[in-house]
């Protein structure tokens, strides 16, 4: 925290004291950039008159080129969210994008040096690192202290601590953030929890039969599901829903945060494979437990998405591994049951790095990057989300998907009108095509953004963040560890991960304890040979790295 107040102050002097944009010159400058991306002479941040916001002292027309590195945008500037974000501000954007998701398109802007006025990518990208080193990119920080100071305040604060570069200064604006403000949003409106949270759901009408009998443990619920499977033979115990373990990122062997699990292992200033802790050898020993009680079948492994689906719901499995949006099914073989999301085991634990997805950056090449920083600030704002994901307020939906209105305001918090919605929803491209509501997202503030998606009324999900809501965790500073593929530390990754896929299922297969925890010792002594000690070093140097960047 020291550090990010030390930053903001230096940021508070460099508003006073800039009178020209060199006065809070960046470190990675270079010669070959300064003379052509002088910003137009526009009042600075002490020059803008009071009442007004930096973004509404210059309107007239501009139009910025943008790049989004991303095949599947589909929106082009021409629908009404875009329009009325122009009327606001002044700002077009013309959007191009590339053919494939590969970053070739990008790559090769940076090596011919054409940069358009906006580039947007995904914030892992390795054009980022490039960017910078080659000292193509503005430091925003100091754009937003000399033009746009808005954008400092309403900014998640994250978005200009956890992203900083070498020099302290930070090049690409990160959206989506789960920091501070979004954590205290989300649980204030039972949202922290959603549909996608991964859970256990197990048949009601089964365990009615059986007493309804607790659960709450690995133990009694094992326990269970023998009893349960004595009277159904014919159905499977438990399916994890895992596919190939090479898919199997968190090593958590299909049992959904249940035991804790998580990709790395946090030991002491270290970083180690989750598979080495604690955690892993107990969801190790559950699965096998459950293998050798014949609770457990190779179709976990195997099975596709579709085929899972099916047998989910046509009853043929006793519990499943899913996720709270499809953990109320009702089985077909019983249409007067259904299967219930249960509660966690005390060692559920859900790590979150809240770390954004989607970054914005402004490059040298840019001609009016007072502008373009200022159109960043009104993006960033909370005017700017209602503009460009809220819509229009109202009380009822006039089936107009343009004029809306989209949503309400109910004690004191957007909701989007449930017509809307439900008409959104039923064709979301269609209906975005027009009015362009949730499609720019060029600066976005999570909390803010999703606001109007969160019901705070629906009972059930009421109950689902009381289950779930105090065993989710955020650590930002595990964000973004990994090697680059092609690099050393990146390919012994690989033969590591192969060699886990290869092993995971020996493990949970064996037909004993014993033979379980030998196979898995003998899996460790073969990725440690790999050279997984060489990677949970580089792990280690990065998580540093951000920790001491967070202040943590």
């Amino acid at each position: 925290m020291k550090k990010w107040k030390s930053s903001m102050a230096l940021l508070a002097t460099c508003v006073v004291s800039a009178t020209v944009f060199s006065a809070c010159s960046n470190s990675n400058d270079n010669a070959g950039n300064e003379a052509s991306s002088t910003p137009s002479a526009t009042p600075t941040a002490a020059a803008i008159p009071d009442g007004k916001k930096s973004w509404e002292v210059d309107t007239s027309p501009i139009t910025l080129d943008a790049y989004l590195n991303f095949s599947w945008f589909a929106n082009n500037w021409t629908d009404s969210a875009a329009k009325e974000i122009t009327k606001e501000t002044g700002v077009s954007v013309k959007i191009s994008k590339p053919v494939n998701d590969d970053d070739q398109k990008l790559n090769l802007m940076i090596t011919s040096d054409k940069l358009p006025d906006i580039i947007m990518a995904d914030k892992n990208s390795p054009a980022w690192n490039l960017m910078v080193e080659k000292g193509m990119l503005y430091s925003l920080d100091e754009l937003a202290a000399q033009y746009a100071p808005e954008l400092l305040q309403d900014a998640p604060k994250e978005a200009f601590t956890n992203y900083v570069a070498d020099d302290k200064h930070t090049y690409m604006y990160v959206d989506f953030i789960e920091g501070e403000q979004y954590q205290e949003e989300v649980k204030k409106y039972n949202a922290l929890v959603g549909t996608n949270q991964p859970e256990w759901s197990i048949r009601q009408d089964y365990l009615e039969e059986i007493g309804n009998p607790d659960i709450s443990t690995p133990e009694a619920f094992t326990a269970a599901l023998e009893q349960i499977k004595a009277k159904h033979p014919d159905k499977m115990g438990y399916y994890a829903n895992v596919g190939d373990l090479v898919n199997d990122k968190d090593f958590q062997l299909g049992t959904n945060n249940m035991f804790g699990n998580y990709r790395y292992s946090i030991n002491g200033d270290k970083i180690e494979a989750g598979f080495r802790s604690d955690k892993f050898k107990q969801e190790l020993q559950f699965m096998n437990k459950l293998n050798t009680l014949d609770l457990l079948t190779k179709d976990t492994f195997i099975d596709t998405k579709d085929i899972f689906t099916q047998k989910i719901n046509s009853g043929k499995t006793i519990s499943y591994a899913w996720a709270i949006g499809e953990g109320t099914k009702t089985p077909s073989d019983n249409p007067n049951t259904s299967y219930k999301v249960m509660a966690p085991f005390d060692s559920y634990t859900q790590y979150r790095t809240g770390g954004g997805w989607n970054a914005f950056g402004i490059p040298k090449s840019n001609k009016h990057p007072e502008r373009t920083i200022r159109f960043l600030a009104y993006m960033a704002s909370k005017q700017g989300h209602m503009v460009a994901k809220w819509g229009v307020e109202g009380d009822k939906f006039s089936g107009d998907v343009v004029n809306g209105p989209h949503y309400s305001m109910v004690d004191g918090k957007p909701l989007y009108l449930p017509e809307y919605w439900e008409v959104k929803q039923k064709d979301w491209s269609g209906v975005s095509s027009k009015n362009g509501l949730g499609e720019y997202w060029f600066a976005t503030n999570a909390a803010w953004w999703n606001e109007p998606e969160w019901n705070n009324t629906d009972p059930a999900f009421i109950e689902y963040n009381k289950m779930f809501g105090d065993k989710v965790k955020y650590v930002p500073e595990l964000e973004n560890l990994d090697p680059m593929p092609n690099s050393k530390e990146g390919i012994i990754l690989k033969r590591v991960s192969d060699l886990y896929s290869q092993y995971g299922v020996k493990m949970i297969f064996a037909k004993s304890e014993e033979e379980s925890m030998s196979i898995y010792e003998e899996f460790l002594k073969k990725a440690d040979s790999l050279g997984l000690p060489q990677v949970e070093a580089y792990w280690t140097a990065n998580y540093q790295k951000n920790a001491e960047r967070m202040g943590k």
